[in-house]
C-alpha cells in the first residue's frame, strides 16, 4: 500500500488528541476518535483502495475526496472498518453531478439522507426498525456522521465555510437508515432496477426534521389522504419524497392489495391545494418560484378571485399551473415518492422527508466489495 500523505500530529495522550481536534475545528461539536496510521491502513485495506485513490470530485469547491481522507473521517466518526465499502458508495453518490453539491449551502439547511438496501444492512446491523432515525445504533449513527465530518473537513460544508443554513440540520449528526425488506413489497433498490441480492445505497437531499403524519384509520385511502394533505400543506415543493412506512402500516396496504406503485400514484393524484389556499399562504406565483416576467404586483397576486377555491395546483402531478408554481430548476428535477418500509412496529404514525426545494436529484450507487472481503459487487 502507498504511503499516507495527510499531515501527522503528535499528542501526549488520547484526551490531548481530542482537544487538539476541537481547537482546530475538525469536529462537529461531539468528541471524535483520533485517527492513527494503523487504523487508517486497516480501513483502506477493507475498502481495497490505495490512500490516493480519488473516490469523488467536487468541482464547485475545487476539491477531490480521496480514500485516505474518507478513512480518517470515518475513524473520527466512530465507524468500524467494515463500513468502508458503504461509505465509498455514499461519497460516490454525493459527489455525482446530478446531486448538485452546491445546494448544501442553501439557507434552507438541506442535507443528504442515506438509505441502505440489500444483505449488507443486516450484516452490519443497520437499524430499520424502532428508533430508525436514532440515536442508539452504531452503524446508523457513525456512517451518517462520517459523511458529515468528511464534507465538513474536506469540502468546507460548515458554518465558517460555505454552509449558510438558517437553522442547521439535526440530521447531520446522522440520517442513515436501512429498509425492512421482510415484507412482500419490492424494496427500494429493486424498484430502482437493482437485483434483490445487491447491496445499494441511495442519497436523497431533504430539509430538517421528518414530517410526522398521525392516522388511526386502518384503510389505505384514509392513511394516504392524511399524507397527501401534509405534503400539500407543508412546503408545496416538487422533488423526491421519502415516505417512511412502518411494517404494521405496510401490512395494511399489502392485505388490501396495494403496491408501492399504487401508493405513489395515489399521492400524485391527491397531493394538491386550491389556488385560494396557496394565495392565503403566500405560495402563489410571485411569492414562490413564479417566472419573473409573469408576476403581477404582490397585492394583486395574492387576491383571491372567483373560482380560486375550486381550482387546484398539484405538488407531484403535472398540471396547467406548473410554470406559475415552480421554477424551471424545480420542474427539471425528478419528482417521485420513494416508499421505504422502516420504523417501529407499533404506533399510529407514518412520516416523510421533504425534498430540498430547488435543485438536486436522488442518486443511487452499488456498494462494491473490493478488499479483504473479496473482489465482487455485493
Amino acid at each position: 500500500m502507498s504511503e499516507l500523505i495527510s499531515r501527522r500530529f503528535a499528542a501526549d495522550d488520547f484526551e490531548a488528541a481530542i482537544e487538539f481536534i476541537y481547537r482546530n475545528g475538525w469536529t462537529d461539536g461531539l468528541p471524535v476518535i483520533p485517527a492513527t496510521e494503523a487504523k487508517i491502513r486497516r480501513f483502506l485495506e477493507v475498502a481495497g483502495l490505495e490512500p490516493e485513490y480519488v473516490i469523488g470530485r467536487i468541482p464547485e469547491r475545487d476539491r477531490i475526496i480521496t480514500a485516505e481522507k474518507l478513512a480518517i473521517n470515518a475513524i473520527m466518526a466512530g465507524c468500524l472498518p467494515e463500513y468502508m465499502p458503504l461509505l465509498v458508495a455514499a461519497v460516490e453518490a454525493v459527489t455525482a453531478p446530478e446531486f448538485k453539491f452546491n445546494h448544501l449551502a442553501s439557507m434552507g439547511s438541506p442535507w443528504p439522507a442515506l438509505i441502505v438496501n440489500g444483505p449488507i444492512s443486516q450484516q452490519l446491523g443497520i437499524n430499520s426498525g424502532m428508533y430508525v432515525l436514532g440515536p442508539g445504533c452504531r452503524p446508523n449513527a457513525t456512517i451518517g456522521r462520517a459523511i458529515s465530518l468528511l464534507l465538513w473537513n474536506c469540502a468546507e460544508a460548515r458554518p465558517d465555510g460555505v454552509q449558510r443554513g438558517q437553522w442547521g440540520h439535526q440530521g447531520r449528526w446522522s440520517t442513515c437508515i436501512a429498509e425492512d425488506e421482510s415484507t412482500e413489497w419490492e424494496p427500494l433498490h429493486v424498484q430502482l432496477g437493482f437485483d434483490r441480492a445487491s447491496n445499494v445505497l441511495t442519497v436523497v437531499s431533504h430539509y430538517p426534521s421528518p414530517v410526522i403524519v398521525a392516522t388511526s384509520r386502518a384503510v389505505p385511502e384514509r392513511i394516504l389522504d392524511a399524507v397527501a394533505d401534509c405534503i400539500a400543506t407543508n412546503d408545496f415543493i416538487r422533488g423526491i419524497y421519502v415516505l417512511m412506512v412502518p411494517r404494521q402500516f405496510a401490512e395494511i396496504f399489502i392485505s388490501a392489495g396495494w403496491s408501492k406503485a399504487d401508493i405513489r400514484d395515489y399521492l400524485f393524484e391527491h397531493s394538491r391545494r386550491s389556488i385560494a389556499d396557496l394565495k392565503r399562504r403566500g405560495r402563489w406565483n410571485a411569492i414562490w418560484g413564479g417566472r419573473k416576467e409573469t408576476r403581477e404586483t404582490e397585492e394583486d397576486t395574492l387576491t383571491i378571485k372567483e373560482g380560486d377555491e375550486s381550482e387546484f395546483a398539484y405538488v407531484l402531478k403535472s398540471c396547467e399551473y406548473d410554470e406559475i408554481m415552480f421554477s424551471p430548476g424545480m420542474l427539471a428535477r425528478r419528482h417521485d415518492v420513494f416508499v421505504v418500509v422502516c420504523g417501529g412496529n407499533a404506533g399510529s404514525r407514518v412520516a416523510f422527508l421533504t425534498p430540498y426545494g430547488t435543485a438536486s436529484d436522488a442518486v443511487t450507487r452499488p456498494i462494491t466489495m473490493r478488499g479483504a472481503r473479496g473482489a465482487q459487487d455485493a
